[in-house]
Parts: structure tokens; sequence; C-alpha cells
């Protein structure tokens, strides 16, 4: 009985010694703060959005614009080249929320928005987003309108989403040209694809070196004409 008696006290002096380690183990899992690729709790607590993406219009209302004697149907959207930096926070198990800043340009204007973006994770790899905001465009005297997107994330490597723009532009007369523009609501609905994380930055060097690129081929052959 004595022999019994001292295994179920040596037993108990392990249990005891045990459970201090799994506490210290339960204390020393944090999760992390500003990580880089956006994951749900327990694995980040917030998270950075870096984001290179292409967006193309579907579909979009026009305008009628004067030149002269000629009638010109206008179109206020194409394609563009964007980029969204900002930071998210998750706020439980399954949600997530904060906000981006997105700057874009085509041939003939920037484009900027601001927008709030609430994110639903539905496994640690995919997610579903969305956003609305403010949207500014210098190409038609700093019109002003809103966006607003559904976006389907996987990894926060890359990203498809349908997004709506509207932009409000002011009637404008340029008697230099004769153009009459009448202004008025234009809308858009666009289609987009977009990288992020590391992929984006990969892209985003990737143009930088190719602009150099073709700007030094352009130098050269300046100089040698």
């Amino acid at each position: 009985m004595l022999r019994s008696l001292s295994v179920l006290l040596a037993l108990q002096a392990l249990l005891m010694a045990a459970l201090p380690a799994q506490e210290r183990d339960v204390v020393e899992v944090q999760p992390q703060v500003g990580c880089f690729r956006g994951r749900p709790l327990p694995e980040c607590k917030s998270f950075w959005i870096i984001e290179m993406q292409g967006v193309r219009p579907l579909a979009q209302t026009s305008r009628i614009v004067q030149n002269g004697d000629h009638r010109v149907e206008r179109l206020e959207f194409t394609s563009v080249l964007q980029w969204n930096l900002g930071h998210m926070v998750n706020v439980g198990d399954d949600w997530a929320i904060g906000g981006v800043v997105t700057l874009g340009t085509n041939t003939e204007r920037w484009l900027s928005a601001y927008n709030g973006r609430i994110r639903r994770w539905v496994n640690p790899h995919l997610s579903i987003e969305a956003e609305v905001g403010a949207l500014l465009s210098n190409g038609t005297s700093g019109a002003k309108g809103g966006t607003a997107a559904m976006r389907l994330n996987i990894r926060d490597q890359g990203s498809v989403f349908l997004r709506w723009d509207v932009l409000r532009l002011s009637e404008r007369t340029t008697s230099h040209w004769d153009i009459y523009d009448p202004g008025g609501t234009q809308h858009s609905v666009s289609l987009g694809v977009g990288l992020g994380s590391v992929p984006a930055l990969v892209g985003t060097g990737a143009l930088g070196v190719g602009a150099l690129i073709l700007v030094a081929l352009v130098l050269s052959t300046g100089g040698i004409s």
C-alpha cells in the first residue's frame, strides 16, 4: 500500500510540474501585430494591405461633347493600373476592418480613392471584402465622386473584384478650342484583378526596372542621333 501511495504522489508531482509549462506555452502564443500578409486570428492581430491591380470597365455611361462642328461621344473611364496601401485590424475570429488609399493612372488622368474596408474570413486562406469610399480625378477639373467594390482574396496574394465608380463632372466651355462639355454624372462598372504582398512588390519592381530600361533606350537613341 505504501508503494501504491508513493506512485500516486509521484504522478501528482509530475502533473503539477507540467501545468506551469503548459500555461507558459499559452501565454507565449500571441497574435502578431502588423503582418505583411493578412491572416485571421490567432495568427495576426493586424496586417498591412499592399496591392497592385488592373481595372477594366465592363459598362459605363457616356456624354456628347461638342467640338466645333463635331459631336463626339466621351467616355470618362478607361483601363487603369492602380496601387492600394492600407491597414486592417482583426476584430474577431471572422471579421477585420480598416482602410486603403488607392492611386492609379492611365494615359489621360490620375485617379485616387480613399476607401473603408470590411473583411469576412471564409477560412485562413480565403476572404471576402466590401469597400466603399471617395473617388477623385484630376482629368476633368478635379471631378469628385464615389466608389464601391466586392473583392475575393486568395491568401492575400491574388484577388478578383467587381467595382462601381461614379464621377460628377462640371459643365465646361473652352472658347479657344471651341469645345463645350455638358458634364453630368458618369457611372462605370469594372472588373479588376490584383496582386498582393510579395507578388505586388515583385510586379511593381518589374515595372520600375522596365521603365528605367525604356528611358535608357530612349536616351541612348537620342544620343546616337
